[in-house]
């Protein structure tokens, strides 16, 4: 099996380096860029530099196509993977707006192999224990989760307007980071009821949001970002009415160094703290994190066809893109949006 990745910043970061760690070959990489890419493919040791990204997925030596550029493009190089019938993973958004991404979705929901994309928390160890402790707990209707995302991105340290700083293009707050946070909620809690969002700009830069969720299961969430924060921090801490459980990080790379706490409020409201342990194969990856959790994303990849699954990760990505758009109409009306499907 060998892999094929189009657009050289995430893609040579990450995606490259994820691939080798599970086992497949980098054969091409394709960018505009025509030096860059020479440079990355004597650097990385590529058999094949494309400038044209519509050869690379034409290329049959290719079976897995990763598309990790400015979303406008997704929906034409989507169209040319399914076409060459090639396995995908493809960068958050899908689109740039939802009619687009409905149009995705369309053409994904006919198309029998395997498509993914990079949410790369719900791979994490810490996470997949947080929620196997909230499934096997009884839920009360005062329960509550309170989210906080803390970094500084380049863009907003540096001012730099580009794809990333324009919601219109894919980037933006909602796009960039509410997206990972929604997918891992929605993947806790269920299906959402209702939303508010307001979104903080400092000139046409997006530095800040705060995002109020109701779940079906009626826990509410509150969602707080802050990307011009050089104190960077990520926590979730669900707050129930017999106990709290802390998941956070403190630290440079916002993958790493989770710690996982338990605490029991007893009859007399005295709490108890228990650390509980989970299997951290990430703290000792001397690499960005985000390598690793997008290698187990790619192991799926790897997998035989299974429609079951297929079908699943798309509906969960499907639901995503749709509460995202619902975030969007809350930020622009600063209302709450009942959400109806």
């Amino acid at each position: 099996m060998k892999a094929g990745v189009i657009g050289l910043g995430h893609g040579s970061r990450v995606l490259i380096n994820s691939f080798r760690l599970s086992n497949i070959e980098v054969y091409g990489i394709a960018s505009k860029n025509k030096w860059k890419a020479e440079k990355i493919r004597k650097e990385k040791k590529i058999k094949i530099a494309y400038r044209n990204w519509k050869l690379l997925i034409k290329d049959k030596k290719i079976n897995i196509v990763a598309i990790a550029v400015p979303s406008v493009f997704h929906i034409e190089m989507l169209k040319e993977c399914i076409k060459e019938n090639k396995i995908i993973l493809c960068e958050k958004p899908l689109g740039i707006n939802i009619l687009e991404v409905n149009r995705i979705f369309l053409l994904l929901s006919k198309y029998k192999r395997f498509f993914l994309i990079d949410y790369i928390f719900p791979e994490h160890e810490a996470f997949k224990k947080f929620k196997k402790i909230i499934d096997n707990r009884k839920k009360f209707i005062t329960d509550f989760v309170e989210v906080k995302f803390n970094t500084q991105t380049f863009i907003n340290k540096n001012r730099i307007s580009n794809w990333k700083s324009s919601p219109k293009k894919g980037g933006g707050i909602i796009n960039l980071f509410l997206s990972h946070i929604t997918d891992y909620l929605i993947l806790f809690f269920g299906k959402v009821s209702k939303i508010k969002s307001k979104v903080t700009k400092d000139g046409n830069f997006e530095i800040g949001m705060v995002c109020m969720i109701e779940f079906e299961s009626n826990i509410k969430a509150s969602i707080y970002i802050d990307t011009n924060n050089s104190r960077k921090y990520h926590s979730i801490k669900f707050f129930s009415k017999k106990y709290q459980l802390i998941l956070k990080n403190n630290g440079d790379d916002y993958c790493k160094n989770f710690t996982l706490n338990y605490i029991k409020i007893d009859k007399n409201n005295k709490k108890l703290c228990k650390k509980i342990k989970f299997k951290d194969k990430i703290s000792n990856f001397n690499q960005d994190a985000r390598i690793f959790l997008t290698s187990n994303i790619i192991n799926k990849l790897k997998m035989k066809n299974n429609s079951f699954s297929r079908l699943k990760n798309l509906n969960r990505y499907k639901y995503n893109e749709n509460i995202l758009n619902y975030c969007r109409q809350s930020a622009k009306k600063e209302s709450y949006i009942f959400i109806n499907d």
